[in-house]
């Protein structure tokens, strides 16, 4: 219980001076901030006994909106700085759910006793000045300065003295006391005492100033710009443990990605470590690009999930704080996904608004099953694959089906099917249909809730033809203001520059999309492209090497390589990747077209017509295979059979003006009247 009368706490080789505010060991002052030692006065002035959460955040920030993170945050940073007892235990330890409890033996040193000892012994009173001692942070954050009359209020019955009523919660002092104080003070002996006394805290105080430390020399933490959160690793053998670890952190993502002031990594970027996780948090944070992860273990037993998760600082493996928890997965699974959230955003974003973490704990959907089922979805989505892609749309249908108020999950199913379209994964005559499906879902996601960046990214794809660069434009501008870190927003924006005619534009955009999801296929396959469109072709090369080594599956990223090393001068090379996606029977009549001209370029006659002889009978089918037929018959030389298969693919629509006009393949091409005046009209 709070003594007021007490000037120092000491346990062990530390002594609290409440008057001072500061904290020493060993005699030398311990950096803390003012919260700090607040939090650390009100854990010893109750040792030995629970300090309920709820009673610290009422007494340090009552008349302020703060989240639990920052008392977290405190009581991490205390451990660290008092270490454990000679005995090899924590000073704080927590109480699962309701508080924490100091465990050293405290030792009070009162003022009346001090008084009566010093008078005693050499007739002298020694005056402890009163004054505030600027102490720095780790962080170096600024704090306000400690309130003369603190002293937090009383939070637990001390049981030893049954309440001891003559303890008081306040420092004011009581109106019997200040008459002694005034009759001191009126003799001639003490007067002339109490000057000189003044003088020597003067000069103390000047002393102190003077030495002061310098600021710029204590350790500061660096600025926090990037984070990854890792699948939380399961910490027994059950598979679907393995699957909620995935769960989690996904979720945990989904969150923090809505915040404005940092960049978290995609879902897409940490698949990889589900299956096999990072060896290496330094390593692993270098490959994501980022300064901390999040990492974690989780553990389903029945209805109870228990995660222990730590912050970890990049740059030298450092933890920045460390939490566990323990709930009832069925009841507060998305209460417990807030909290982990809202603790991890409050230590790397520097001032989190109200608003911002309102943002934070927005739940997509209520139900757990749906989320789940979206997941999946993401998942598959995020391949690319044609069997995945269908796999995701299946996934999302799933959690729409459960919630149909899951906004997100219209968004992303809208996404989806304009996907298979793009990509070819669909008939064209399912195009149409497909393409009113997408519409009828964005609207859909965007009636349900318009600050969803997806449904805006989903829109802009839609809007995405020929002569809808301008409304496109506008719907993807929506979506990097409600999410400027989002890859995809950022990548699709830059194909709209692009046909837009702004290359330099869409290739800063691109390298954007690849810095927000450094591990992507996707990004880095399309900034493969656009480089080759800019004709900057080593760099092409070596981020096309980087989308094969993501993942060797995802459309278009090894012909794209293919093209960059045959453009580059490395044209066996690009003939053998090429040769891969023939021999694997990915996207095999595309390959073989790449190699037919590649072959013709070369002056290889025979072999561009081996080549042609295996795709003409596949284009009545495959109607860009009509492109390759150009592409092939011009560069032998045969320009108005080449013209009649451009004729052909043009009234088939399979001719994009954006390709046409960037793509060096169409280079020699764009030099002849009549393919320049047909795409023209």
């Amino acid at each position: 219980m709070p003594n007021p009368d007490v000037v120092y706490y000491d346990f062990d080789n530390f002594r609290l001076d409440v008057a001072k505010q500061v904290l020493l060991k060993n005699g030398e002052p311990v950096l803390l901030t003012y919260k700090a030692f607040q939090t650390l006065q009100i854990l010893v002035q109750n040792c030995g006994q629970i300090v309920e959460k709820e009673n610290i955040y009422n007494s340090i920030w009552a008349d302020s909106f703060v989240e639990e993170g920052n008392l977290t945050q405190y009581v991490y940073l205390l451990r660290k700085i008092l270490d454990k007892n000679p005995s090899g235990v924590s000073y704080i330890e927590t109480v699962a759910r309701r508080g924490y409890i100091f465990t050293a033996n405290v030792r009070k040193e009162y003022a009346s006793a001090r008084f009566k000892a010093v008078a005693h012994h050499s007739g002298t009173i020694k005056v402890t000045t009163h004054y505030n001692q600027a102490l720095t942070s780790l962080s170096q954050e600024r704090e306000e300065g400690p309130r003369s009359d603190f002293l937090p209020l009383r939070l637990v019955e001390d049981g030893k003295n049954g309440g001891a009523a003559s303890e008081t919660d306040g420092l004011r002092i009581s109106r019997d006391a200040r008459p002694a104080k005034h009759l001191f003070w009126r003799r001639p002996a003490a007067f002339l005492l109490g000057s000189i006394i003044i003088v020597l805290a003067v000069l103390i105080g000047l002393t102190a100033f003077y030495f002061r430390p310098d600021k710029t020399s204590l350790p500061t933490t660096p600025d926090i710009s990037s984070l990854a959160v890792l699948p939380f690793r399961p910490i027994d053998a059950e598979s679907n443990n393995a699957r909620l670890g995935l769960g989690m952190a996904e979720a945990i993502i989904t969150r923090l990605s809505k915040l404005k002031q940092i960049p978290v990594r995609p879902t897409s970027s940490i698949f990889r470590y589900a299956d096999s996780p990072a060896p290496d948090l330094s390593e692993t944070g270098r490959e994501l690009g980022v300064d901390v992860i999040l990492e974690g273990t989780v553990q389903r037993d029945g209805e109870r999930i228990r995660i222990s998760v730590q912050l970890v600082r990049v740059v030298d493996g450092k933890a920045l704080w460390a939490e566990r928890f323990d709930e009832k997965y069925t009841d507060n699974i998305f209460a417990l996904q807030d909290s982990i959230a809202a603790r991890v955003a409050s230590s790397v974003v520097s001032e989190l608004s109200p608003q911002d973490l309102k943002l934070v704990k927005k739940w997509p959907t209520q139900s757990t099953e749906a989320f789940e089922a979206y997941q999946m979805g993401v998942y598959f989505w995020n391949t690319r694959t044609k069997e995945n892609l269908k796999k995701a749309e299946n996934s999302f249908l799933k959690a729409i089906e459960i919630d149909s108020g899951f906004a997100q999950a219209f968004a992303l199913l809208a996404d989806t099917y304009l996907l298979s379209g793009y990509y070819g994964f669909i008939a064209p005559a399912d195009r149409i249909e497909n393409r009113t499906k997408a519409s009828s879902a964005i609207a859909r996601a965007l009636t349900l809730d318009d600050s969803v960046a997806e449904a805006h990214i989903a829109n802009a794809f839609l809007q995405f033809t020929p002569t809808g660069a301008d409304i496109a434009k506008m719907s993807i501008e929506r979506a990097i203001k409600l999410a400027p870190f989002n890859s995809t927003a950022r990548l699709r924006h830059a194909w709209i520059l692009l046909r837009l005619d702004d290359i330099d534009g869409a290739v800063r955009e691109m390298r954007l999309a690849r810095e927000y999801d450094p591990l992507s296929p996707t990004s880095n396959g399309a900034l493969c492209g656009l480089l080759i469109y800019k004709e900057e072709f080593a760099e092409a090369v070596d981020v096309c090497r980087r989308s094969v080594e993501i993942e060797p599956h995802t459309a278009n990223n090894r012909l794209s390589l293919a093209h960059a090393l045959f453009f580059n001068g490395n044209t066996d090379e690009a003939l053998a990747q090429a040769k891969l996606d023939v021999d694997e029977d990915r996207q095999k009549f595309a390959a073989l077209g790449s190699m037919g001209f590649f072959y013709a370029k070369l002056g290889r006659k025979a072999d561009a017509e081996a080549m042609i002889k295996q795709i003409k009978p596949q284009s009545d089918k495959i109607s860009d295979l009509l492109l390759d037929l150009t592409l092939i018959n011009y560069a032998l030389g045969r320009r108005d059979e080449s013209f009649t298969y451009f004729q052909q693919a043009y009234e088939k629509r399979r001719v994009q003006r954006l390709t046409f006009m960037r793509d060096p393949v169409w280079k020699d091409v764009r030099e002849d009247e009549r393919f320049v005046k047909l795409m023209r009209e």
